[in-house]
């Protein structure tokens, strides 16, 4: 048998082993301008384990679920999403190996993570983590830029539902109901009531009675080609097709709600909204999403929620008080673009200490030549000194003769009808300015709302409102343009509100430990180049 020892040159040469060597902490090897130190940095002042408290069990201790949300949050900060690549992450990265203490999760152990804790609690880790974040870069939150977005659903893009088509079907399906029960009694003799409105409960007690006929008088129910049903039967089946359909109506209204117009059917909390032009279709499409507001202040997002309603201007409201609830106060200047301008969002910030630097839909198209030319729109007309418009004509319109009360919103709006005490007959432009041709032009004013608008005028006048417009379409498009862009994120994985706002929490987490992440190397380099210029100014002296 061959022995080898170690002056043989096949030993020295093919030796393959690896020596075990210093340092054996891996904090150690890693770079302090990587990412890992600016992560580890902001999360210093966050006390997370009052929200990840395990319940005490018997057996095996399991992983530290603090660890495992940092891995998470480094995951996103650093543009991994996948459970699957954070899993192995752990194994092979240095960093996440820092961070889990060199333990090695499945992917399944970050999956109970986020639905036993952080489906509750995120918004509770969100807002700790941004108000630490907030203090180490000393950050202006009085200033708030708020815009929105829609962000597609985990849905199927064809399966959705409208509730105006579901109400007009269900009403030709009244009248259905109606000629059927109608001729029923007049047939078969029986007295069922009926009416204009019905329920699908109330055409279920007709099922009911007429199964149980079929079962007192031994009727078979007989079904296929060439077999003749029993007319007791034949009415049995065309009352259990119209419950069927009005009971199926009735729980896609229930699912749909008031406060929406439209839902989908793999994932009920999305609501149907018309997005942005599409690259291959070239035409606006109606897909399934969730609407998206988030505030920016000095670059930083200090508040994220997502919403099933389309419109922006119905969320400003509970999007702040959402602000409030977590940090106690409110911003003193929220900046928003003319789709957030109503009259309840003026009247909320007015008496909720806010300024009113949100525009309206007319701010900018007010100004167009091609919109003061037409000098019949009553908005291009002139005022008198006692406010009150005054027409092309020279009619001025100061008869007050109704007014408009208004409770869909938060709050109460009344709005004036005016007209002229002089008739329109005679004048030369008649026939161009009132549609109307055998009646007087009304207007609807509302002083209340046009106050507002002067007040924002004003604001958004001086240079404070001038540098907040610009800043706004920079920082909250910006803050868009890299989620989107950068960070791949235009369609959520996840379905229903609770799971895809976990989600959305956490993208908007990572987006904002990589500004800090950036603000410090920016502030270690500022330091560095001090330091340098101390120096050389020391050995100047010397000299």
């Amino acid at each position: 048998m061959e022995t080898i020892t170690f002056t043989q040159s096949n030993y020295t040469d093919n030796y393959n082993a690896f020596q075990l060597s210093l340092p054996l902490d891996l904090g150690i090897k890693i770079n302090p301008d990587d990412e890992v130190v600016s992560f580890l940095k902001a999360l210093e002042g966050v006390n997370l384990k009052k929200y990840l408290k395990k319940d005490e069990r018997r057996g095996r201790k399991g992983y530290d679920n603090v660890l495992l949300l940092k891995a998470v949050l480094f995951a996103r900060m650093i543009g991994q999403c996948h459970l699957r690549d954070l899993q192995s992450l752990c194994r092979y990265d240095i960093r996440f190996m820092y961070i889990m203490n060199e333990e090695t999760p499945s992917f399944m152990t970050f999956e109970r993570l986020m639905n036993d804790y952080l489906i509750d609690d995120i918004e509770h880790i969100f807002f700790d983590v941004v108000g630490n974040i907030c203090h180490l870069m000393d950050v202006d939150k009085t200033v708030q830029f708020i815009d929105g977005t829609k962000i597609e659903a985990n849905a199927n893009k064809y399966p959705f539902v409208y509730k105006a088509r579901i109400l007009n079907a269900r009403m030709r399906l009244f009248s259905k109901i109606t000629h059927a029960i109608i001729e029923v009694n007049m047939e078969s003799g029986f007295d069922f009531p009926y009416h204009h409105f019905y329920c699908a409960q109330e055409i279920g007690y007709i099922v009911q009675y007429l199964m149980e006929l079929m079962v007192s008088e031994y009727i078979e129910p007989v079904y296929g080609r060439g077999r003749r049903k029993n007319d007791i039967q034949r009415w049995y089946d065309l009352f259990l097709e119209y419950y069927m359909k009005l009971d199926e109506y009735e729980y896609w209204l229930s699912v749909i709600g008031k406060d929406r117009n439209s839902c989908s059917k793999t994932d009920h909390d999305a609501t149907m909204c018309a997005t942005k032009m599409d690259y291959y279709c070239n035409t606006g499409l109606s897909r399934p999403c969730y609407n998206a507001q988030i505030a920016v202040s000095d670059g930083i997002i200090v508040n994220a929620d997502l919403f099933q309603r389309p419109a922006d201007a119905k969320t400003f409201i509970p999007f702040t008080e959402r602000y409030r609830k977590f940090t106690g106060g409110y911003p003193i200047y929220p900046m928003a673009d003319a789709r957030y301008g109503s009259e309840d969002n003026y009247m909320y910030c007015l008496t909720h200490g806010m300024d009113l630097y949100m525009k309206y839909g007319m701010y900018a198209k007010k100004n167009e030549s091609g919109f003061i030319k037409k000098k019949f729109n009553p908005y291009n007309w002139e005022k008198n000194n006692n406010g009150y418009k005054v027409c092309p004509g020279g009619l001025v319109f100061d008869c007050h003769i109704g007014d408009i009360y208004d409770e869909s919103g938060e709050y109460l709006k009344i709005k004036q009808k005016m007209t002229s005490q002089e008739s329109c007959e005679g004048c030369p432009y008649k026939e161009e300015c009132c549609k109307r041709k055998n009646h007087r032009k009304v207007l609807i004013r509302d002083t209340v709302l046009d106050e507002f608008y002067a007040v924002v005028d004003k604001n958004l006048f001086i240079e404070f409102g001038k540098e907040l417009r610009k800043q706004r379409s920079i920082q909250v498009e910006g803050a868009f343009g890299v989620i989107k862009q950068d960070m791949k994120f235009t369609r959520l994985t996840r379905g229903g509100v609770k799971n895809a706002k976990m989600e959305f929490l956490i993208v908007y987490l990572g987006y904002n430990l990589i500004k800090y992440h950036r603000y410090r190397l920016k502030i270690e380099k500022k330091r560095q180049k001090e330091l340098l210029n101390f120096k050389v100014m020391y050995i100047k002296n010397e000299i």
